[in-house]
């Protein structure tokens, strides 16, 4: 398998993961597996508020508290 069908399968792993944990619907999934696709998942996270994904006032709240634990840990390991 090459490295970007490797990356591929790792983001739509990640982007069912995520929906699951914030309770996305599949339309709302694939939106964001592409944002993977196009930006990374970091650079999804540091751009998260300026993302027109359409989704719900709710689901966003619940990607920023993520993205929020998401640098709380990256300092803890000094990666912020």
């Amino acid at each position: 398998m090459n490295l970007e069908k490797s990356r591929n399968a790792e983001y739509k792993k990640c982007a069912a993961l995520l929906s699951l944990l914030i309770g996305l619907d599949a339309d709302a999934e694939e939106k964001i597996y592409r944002c993977f696709q196009n930006m990374g998942v970091d650079n999804f996270f540091l751009y998260l508020e300026s993302l027109e994904l359409d989704l719900s006032r709710e689901a966003y709240e619940k990607l920023k508290s993520l993205k929020a634990i998401i640098e709380i840990f990256g300092e803890e390991r000094g990666q912020a």
